[in-house]
């Protein structure tokens, strides 16, 4: 399918892999970084990861709507120079407010991406199969998150500062390296004839409601991704607690419980990177993948992982079916957002994107609080079963996002 690599193939791959080097070596000891070297207490550090979902939540529609106005080439350049000065100010400056700040800077960043870089290489590979490029720039990022993880724990044991400034200068000379190769040739603003920036923004924002609303397929996929950051935040913040409280972790040579979660993170994105392969190379054959039945199978999957692991006790059960429970998120966002991008138009991409980015945060912002007090009054496993009965929707939206894509095709037919 790309016997020879476009230009902006290519630069989309070397951006993933770069970016999630650079983001895995900044982040993957941060919290550490905040609690020995910013002596952040516990509502600091909370108030921290707050302030970067808000900033990311409100910030996430009006940098889409940039990013189709404008350009979004400009867009991801602008994000990766905020993510650049973002890092550097939070390394750089151990004080509270200083990585305060450094949330909303890096944070802003990062929806002037989301959306802008999908948007932007669909429109450059307009007329390839998306689901093998999204795949392909997932298992890019896969590989750079591994060395990623690696050398930011490394340098890390030399100083916990470290990481996080090298990834800001890392950020920034990926910035000034797109500047010069980064092509755009298939952009047109959504709006031709504009009326200042303002009016502009509010027309376009109009046009992406009347659109969304006009269009149920998107509709039913937008609330899948709803339900998907509902149950996304209490598995990423209760299966550490899990393991640590409703487990042995085994002590084999070098491995304690410290060691273990790394280990665990760099498994889970070999696996990643292999089932992304065996996903690409079906498509090689055939020529595409029935993307409801991803979807739904990883959604079904997920959820009875997800239940799995929460009544498991026995380490090596919870660790797989863990490893699984990931594995089923990571098969299943790229081949969403490929389906979402082919009921979107053109001139809207990133705005709906973003859009879908929005409520994969809000949902995040909703459900964390809702499953972390059942696991407060509760228990653990409670909140775990509950992070799976938030995903349960999705599997009724799946049959309806595939029915209202049928109808449109015998409509257009």
């Amino acid at each position: 399918m790309f016997a020879k690599k476009s230009k902006a193939y290519s630069v989309y791959l070397l951006f993933r892999f770069v970016f999630s080097l650079a983001f895995s070596m900044a982040t993957v000891l941060s919290i550490v970084y905040h609690l020995e070297v910013v002596h952040l207490d516990a509502f600091q550090l909370v108030l921290v990861g707050t302030v970067l979902e808000t900033s990311c939540f409100l910030f996430e529609i009006p940098t889409g709507v940039v990013a189709d106005l404008y350009s979004r080439r400009r867009s991801v350049l602008i994000g990766m120079f905020l993510y650049g000065l973002g890092f550097l100010m939070e390394g750089a400056l151990p004080w509270f407010g200083a990585v305060l700040l450094a949330q909303v800077v890096w944070g802003c960043g990062d929806t002037f991406i989301t959306g802008a870089l999908e948007a932007w290489i669909a429109s450059e590979e307009s007329g390839k199969p998306m689901d093998k490029v999204f795949l392909r720039g997932g298992q890019m990022g896969q590989i750079g998150g591994i060395l990623g993880v690696v050398l930011g724990t490394l340098l890390g044991n030399i100083n916990l500062q470290l990481p996080i400034i090298l990834a800001g200068v890392l950020c920034l000379l990926l910035g000034l390296a797109l500047v010069r190769v980064m092509p755009e040739t298939n952009f047109s603003p959504a709006i031709e004839e504009r009326q200042g920036l303002f009016k502009d923004f509010l027309s376009l924002f109009k046009l992406n409601l009347s659109f969304v609303k006009g269009a149920p397929v998107l509709l039913a996929l937008l609330a899948i991704t709803l339900c998907g950051g509902l149950a996304s935040e209490g598995f990423d913040r209760l299966s550490t607690a899990h393991f640590l409280d409703d487990t042995v972790m085994p002590v084999i040579g070098p491995l304690n419980n410290v060691t273990w979660f790394g280990v665990i993170s760099l498994i889970g994105s070999g696996l990643g990177i292999l089932t992304s392969q065996v996903l690409i190379s079906r498509m090689e054959k055939k020529g595409t993948v029935s993307r409801t039945s991803v979807v739904m199978f990883a959604s079904a999957g997920y959820i009875l992982c997800l239940v799995l692991f929460a009544v498991g006790r026995s380490f090596w059960f919870m660790l797989a079916v863990f490893l699984m429970a990931g594995l089923m998120r990571t098969i299943k966002e790229p081949v969403l957002t490929a389906w979402m991008n082919d009921h979107v138009e053109e001139k809207m991409r990133a705005t709906v994107f973003s859009t879908s980015g929005q409520l994969d945060s809000f949902g995040q912002i909703i459900g964390g609080p809702i499953v972390g007090l059942v696991a407060q009054q509760v228990s653990v496993l409670w909140g775990l079963i509950c992070t799976a009965f938030l995903l349960l929707p999705a599997l009724f939206l799946v049959p309806v996002a595939a029915g209202a894509g049928r109808k449109k095709r015998e409509q257009r037919l």
